[in-house]
């Protein structure tokens, strides 16, 4: 007779608690607004009544959610790029959405699908080039992309790096620079280099933070203002995607790296029925003038699903569409 392992019994017991108690899934969803604010949260949480862009808005393929927003300014137009959850692959793709003012927000397609995972596309200009880094973790590279039909075909441009960094975040100081990357350990990566395809070099210091969940991985786009880049880093404890905090570097060179905490910046919703009530966990912000920002940011909340029936509606999505 077969001895079930205490690692099997384990595993059957767990999945037996899910189909008897359900689970948890978050749906997470996208808002965008205009602020003359930057460093202070006071002034925001009164925009962020109901979502911009959510998983109902998507209609080429079945979304789980959407999240991971970026802005980019091209020709008078404003293009939001995020993370879709397809339901059929199982896998992240990026889509587009469009505006002319920034606030009414008109979903498009998904513009770049691989065989692995794909989020968190930071999408930025350079040197009349549109470029995109997304997270490509699942493939064990940081990948530069290049637009070659802006906003709808993308090609890999350069391997920038080999491992497994998650949510890749670059910015320009003194015509350097810099990428922070978080870890699977909790640990907080930065590099530099002299040119955007590399070669990349990892900083002395570096890991600065080491298995710290609460501050180590990126949660937006790094900006430099005032002489100092501040960095956004997304809490996840006690769960993932809990709460936005700010930090300020107030040392960054190719030999010594020194930041502090300036502010929590982005939390849940006390409302039960809010759209990002179980917290947030990214924010953009694009300048539009000295006193001007528009600026995009995720939120989710819990629903309890029945395990079987998810599973099911998945195997669904997957192989009927």
């Amino acid at each position: 007779m077969a001895i079930v392992s205490a690692l099997t019994l384990k595993r059957f017991q767990s999945w037996f608690s899910l189909l008897r108690e359900g689970m948890q899934v978050s749906t997470w969803s996208i808002s965008v607004f205009r602020s003359d604010w930057f460093l202070s949260d006071a002034p925001m949480h009164h925009k962020l009544t109901t979502p911009s862009l959510q998983a109902s808005d998507v209609t080429d393929v079945p979304a789980e959610f959407v999240a991971d927003p970026f802005l980019l300014e091209h020709k008078g137009e404003f293009y939001l790029f995020f993370e879709i959850l397809n339901k059929a692959s199982g896998q992240g793709e990026i889509g587009v959405a469009t505006s002319t003012d920034g606030i009414t927000w008109t979903y498009r397609q998904v513009v770049l699908r691989e065989s692995f995972h794909l989020s968190y596309p930071q999408v930025f200009i350079h040197n009349d080039n549109i470029y995109m880094v997304p997270e490509t973790a699942e493939s064990n590279r940081v990948l530069l992309y290049k637009a070659k039909n802006f906003p709808y075909e993308w090609e890999v441009a350069s391997e920038l790096l080999e491992g497994k960094y998650l949510d890749p975040s670059l910015v320009v100081v003194d015509n350097k620079w810099w990428m922070f990357s978080g870890s699977e350990k909790g640990d907080l990566h930065i590099f530099h280099s002299e040119q955007l395809e590399g070669p990349w070099v990892e900083h002395p210091q570096s890991p600065v933070i080491t298995s710290n969940d609460m501050i180590s991985r990126p949660g937006g786009r790094l900006v430099a203002s005032d002489g100092h880049v501040y960095r956004y880093t997304q809490a996840d404890y006690p769960h993932y995607g809990d709460s936005v905090r700010m930090f300020r570097v107030n040392t960054l060179n190719e030999l010594h790296y020194e930041e502090e905490e300036v502010s929590l910046v982005l939390s849940g919703s006390q409302k039960a029925d809010c759209w990002r009530k179980d917290g947030m966990h990214h924010i953009d912000q694009l300048k539009l003038s000295d006193q001007q920002w528009l600026v995009a940011v995720d939120g989710h909340t819990f629903k309890n699903v029945n395990y079987v029936f998810w599973k099911l509606d998945r195997w669904k999505s997957k192989y009927f569409g």
